[in-house]
């Protein structure tokens, strides 16, 4: 022993010239009297005690001596030998660190914490204090004694070993390695048994208490409260499954025993049941009792001990421990629909229900199909294990038939407790969800898509209507232009062939004549008058030729407006060698932007009718009037003189052309020509004939 301790005098020696020579803290008390500021400053420590608590795989244990309790942080997974468990006579060497609730001996900025076995020791005499006493923060880290009632730990505290009921509180116990499952002392679950532990503390960031919990160093540390025969929990009387949690029922703090018929069987959880004589609906029973997928099937009829347990609809049963009592074959399901299981009243039961799937989302754990029936929305769950990737049949808008465990989600509102909003359906083989029907191959994904498809078409021809109609409109301007040039070019030749047909010739025959008369001017003086008459003769209708023919150039215009003036300018000399007035008259309500073709042939057909009245009707007074009337352009041409007979007027074969001309020009226009005339009354002329306009012209009213 005297070789230890120098060597414990040496390191002491060592820790306070490192740490300004303080003297190291040897107490278990006075480390949890430290302020959590001076404990951060590292003060060594050296004390003797007893370890209440050890496991090397968390680096978590507890040591206690004369004054009470304290927590030490070892390094996790470090190899402390055989004799370093709880019980054993230690010391330890190591700083001090603020830790959760209370400061603890731990290893900081690279130092470590030592122990030193020295020898096999007494556990410490244990606080007794009761439920209530035992969530005072002061006893952190401390050995105590608590009564109580042991059951398993329910969900979602598995890592503990075991739960213990005391006061109307529950403590959950932990082991070393508590990762490990356990198989408990059925013997020791549901009576009151005495628990020997530390108190240790979770806390939060504010270094606020949130749970308390035991530190059990072995189940050696559990005994019966008072010393009895273990009775056995299958001689309890059956209790049904509606009558669990009623007012007069037995307390949560005791034990039941229910029977009823396996409906799914979930390995390493629990059971769900059905009765077997009353079909008062489902129960789940939660177990830790090992066992396996064959030792227990759907259909058989077993008995279950456990604690009931509250829930949103149904009581479940914890904690129990089960035997089969005969086997048998699976029961049928209910069968209703999403509405009725909605109600509640089938949760935890075997049901059987139709819907329409929706959608397929895959997590760690299960399948979920998501469907619908009606207005319910409602989900089918698959463990992993048993689908790991959703059927071929299992597409969007198939009708699927379900069965499995109905499990109701409650509603998040405080005025309706017991209703549900939606619910799921625990599904325990493939075989159980069954197609009914594939949706139509039109499903609402595909007509989506085939909308998509035409409306894209559309959008393309359309693009390509106007691509086209502005590639036809830019054509019809080049043909536009090319007509025009056309039309230019043919009124050249035109012209170049009036003037050849008439004022040529015309010019040719004057000269001949003037030639002749010079040449018998002086032998035949009569023969030299005649040949200038008829020069004289031709002169004169070259030049009536002439003005036709600028009259025929000029009588094209667009505008209406100016046609008075012209019809004036190229009438007047026609009614004057008549010896007749001339009266020119337009309306207000003749459009504009008349096409050159109409307005041509009007001038051309009043021009005809004046010349035909000036020659042979010897008139005193001629009216022309344009106008609109039923919406067609009408011209009139007036005269009082001499009249003729129609019926016997000269046409084309007696050489006289003007009124077939005026005939011809009507019919181009796609109108009609009417001509009143009788002896001694005058003449009138009438063209009728449909409004058309300059294509490149707005039409006005």
């Amino acid at each position: 022993m005297i070789r230890p301790l120098l060597i414990a005098t040496a390191i002491l020696l060592c820790l306070r010239s490192a740490v300004g020579a303080q003297p190291p803290i040897s107490r278990a008390a006075d480390i949890h009297a430290l302020p959590a500021e001076q404990a951060a400053q590292a003060r060594p420590v050296l004390i003797e005690g007893v370890i209440t608590y050890i496991d090397a795989a968390s680096g978590r244990a507890f040591v206690q001596d004369d004054s009470g309790g304290v927590s030490l942080r070892l390094k996790p997974g470090e190899k402390l030998g055989e004799k370093i468990r709880a019980g054993a006579r230690v010391r330890v060497q190591g700083f001090t660190e603020p830790g959760g609730l209370f400061p603890e001996i731990g290893g900081s900025e690279g130092r470590t914490t030592s122990l030193e076995w020295l020898g096999p020791g007494d556990m410490p005499e244990p606080k007794v204090l009761s439920g209530f006493q035992l969530m005072e923060p002061l006893v952190d880290s401390q050995w105590v004694e608590i009564r109580g009632v042991l059951r398993p730990p329910p969900q979602p505290y598995r890592g503990a070993t075991l739960a213990v009921e005391a006061s109307g509180r529950t403590f959950f116990a932990y082991m070393p390695d508590s990762g490990k499952p356990r198989e408990l002392p059925q013997a020791m679950l549901g009576i009151p048994v005495k628990v020997r532990a530390v108190a240790g503390t979770f806390v939060n960031d504010r270094r606020q208490m949130t749970r308390r919990v035991l530190y059990l160093p072995s189940l050696d540390f559990i005994s019966p409260d008072e010393t009895r025969a273990v009775d056995d929990p299958f001689a309890l009387p059956l209790t049904h499954f509606d009558d669990l949690l009623r007012a007069k029922s037995p307390s949560v703090a005791q034990r039941v025993r229910v029977r009823g018929i396996v409906t799914l069987v979930l390995p390493n959880e629990g059971l769900y049941l059905r009765e077997e004589q009353s079909g008062g609906g489902g129960l789940w029973v939660q177990t830790s009792q090992g066992f396996t997928p064959e030792s227990v099937r759907a259909g058989d009829v077993v008995e279950a001990v456990g604690w009931p347990e509250v829930t949103d609809f149904r009581p479940d049963l914890r904690g129990a421990v089960f035997r089969v009592v005969k086997q048998g074959l699976p029961v049928a399901p209910l069968v209703a629909s999403a509405a009725e299981l909605l109600t509640t009243r089938h949760h935890a039961d075997l049901v059987q229900v139709d819907a329409t799937l929706i959608g397929i989302f895959n997590d760690p754990l299960s399948t979920r199909l998501l469907l619908s029936d009606g207005h319910v929305v409602l989900e089918a769950r698959i463990p992993a294990a048993l689908a790991k990737a959703p059927l071929s049949e299992w597409v969007r808008d198939a009708r699927l038939r379900l069965t499995g465990i109905c499990v109701n989600i409650p509603a998040e509102t405080i005025g309706s407790p017991q209703s549900s909003q939606t619910f799921f359906i625990r599904i325990g083989a493939l075989e159980d969800v069954v197609v009914l029907s594939s949706p139509s191959w039109w499903t609402t994904g595909r007509m989506i898509w085939a909308l998509g498809i035409v409306v894209g078409c559309a959008l393309l021809v359309s693009g390509w209507a106007m691509a086209l109609r502005r590639r036809v409109a830019i054509q019809t301007k080049v043909i536009e232009n090319q007509v025009h040039r056309a039309g230019v070019q043919e009124e050249r030749h035109r012209l170049a062939r009036e003037l050849h047909d008439s004022l040529e010739q015309e010019m040719t025959g004057v000269g001949l004549q003037l030639e002749t008369a010079l040449a018998r001017i002086g032998s035949e003086p009569d023969a030299a008058r005649n040949s200038i008459e008829r020069a004289r003769r031709l002169l004169h209708r070259a030049q009536r030729e002439t003005r036709e023919t600028i009259w025929d150039l000029r009588s094209s215009p667009t505008d209406p407006g100016v046609l008075p003036g012209l019809f004036q300018e190229a009438l007047a000399p026609l009614a004057d060698a008549a010896g007749a007035n001339l009266e020119v008259s337009f309306s207000n309500n003749v459009p504009d932007g008349l096409s050159g073709t109409l307005m041509h042939h009007l001038a051309r057909v009043a021009h005809e009718a004046v010349a035909n009245a000036a020659k042979h009707g010897r008139p005193r007074h001629l009216r022309v009037s344009l106008d609109v009337i039923d919406g067609q352009i009408e011209l009139i041409v007036r005269d009082d003189g001499c009249g003729f007979d129609q019926s016997g007027a000269p046409g084309a074969r007696q050489g006289h052309f003007g009124l077939t001309g005026m005939q011809e020009r009507a019919a181009k226009c796609g109108g009609s020509l009417t001509i009143r005339s009788s002896p001694g009354s005058g003449t009138e002329v009438q063209l009728t004939a449909p409004i058309t306009y300059h294509p490149n012209e707005t039409v006005t009213s």
